[in-house]
């Protein structure tokens, strides 16, 4: 697995909408990669791990996926990207590293994040959601994974 600590990746089928994101991270000298399913998204998630995961909860799905989300439960089949967001995790993204958005802010969605261990943002809070993101970004992730190594050895 590729180690991308200076890459965050980010799930919209609107990129045309997160121009201030992509230009914030950039400005804090991050890449960003850009996806806009949750195919592109499962494709990168399973060859890399980056610094962050920003995913927008309404996503479009392929039918391939259509058929796992669904099996994986009404509120997936709702919010597509709560099924990218588990799948992050399970490859080594941490929940302070994998965050999810919606215009909804939504209770039933908050605990369904908690389940999953996930930041949940609501979108069209823009100083709020840079505020949170600074936050994720102030620790470095790759210390404790590397800690986690060292006492492997």
């Amino acid at each position: 697995m590729n180690e991308l600590l200076d890459h965050i990746l980010v799930m919209d089928d609107e990129p045309h909408l997160l121009d201030w994101l992509v230009e914030y991270l950039e400005s804090k000298n991050y890449h960003v990669e850009l996806v806009t399913n949750v195919q592109g998204a499962i494709e990168k998630l399973a060859i890399n791990r980056y610094r962050m995961v920003v995913l927008d909860l309404n996503i479009p799905a392929s039918s391939e996926y259509l058929k796992k989300i669904k099996d994986k439960g009404d509120k997936y089949e709702e919010y597509r990207g709560l099924y990218v967001a588990e799948f992050a995790r399970t490859k080594g993204h941490r929940g302070r590293q994998t965050v999810v958005y919606s215009v909804h802010d939504s209770h039933s969605v908050s605990l369904a994040c908690e389940r999953v261990g996930i930041t949940y943002l609501v979108k069209g809070r823009p100083r709020q959601f840079k505020k949170e993101l600074d936050d994720i970004l102030s620790y470095d992730p790759s210390q404790e994974h590397n800690k986690a190594k060292q006492l492997t050895k």
